[in-house]
């Protein structure tokens, strides 16, 4: 699936993923070093590989002490950032995020408004196949 961000730029989605960003709590309720822990653990599928993430704290909670119930991320692949050399293939990222469950959403949806804001030539890094 590619998706254009607002500055054009194409990306192609490689991978996706949601999970309940509660999923393993049993008993109690969530609070800050609770969430402080989720946030500290983040993570995206090994099956993604070694890559660069990086996650969206903008907008994570609902209110004081619960985060969004869902933790998305996604692996995007595009061009090659503009840089000295000239040896790489593409540039890739993995972004994560909190956000609702969006029941009326598709995934293209749900993964542009994810990412539309992102500065691709900042953050992804220039990679080699």
């Amino acid at each position: 699936m590619e998706i254009k961000l607002k500055t054009g730029r194409i990306v192609e989605v490689e991978a996706f993923n949601m999970s309940k960003t509660y999923g393993g709590l049993l008993v109690g309720e969530p609070n800050e070093a609770m969430n402080d822990s989720i946030i500290g653990l983040i993570s995206y599928s090994k099956d993604w590989g070694n890559r660069k993430a990086v996650l969206n704290k903008e907008d994570m909670y609902v209110s004081k002490n619960i985060l969004k119930p869902i933790i998305y991320s996604v692996w995007l692949t595009s061009d090659v950032v503009p840089d000295e050399s000239e040896i790489n293939d593409a540039s890739s990222i993995v972004l994560l995020w909190f956000g609702i469950e969006s029941e009326n959403k598709s995934i293209r949806d749900i993964i542009t408004d994810g990412i539309d804001n992102i500065d691709w030539d900042k953050n992804a890094e220039n990679i080699q196949y």
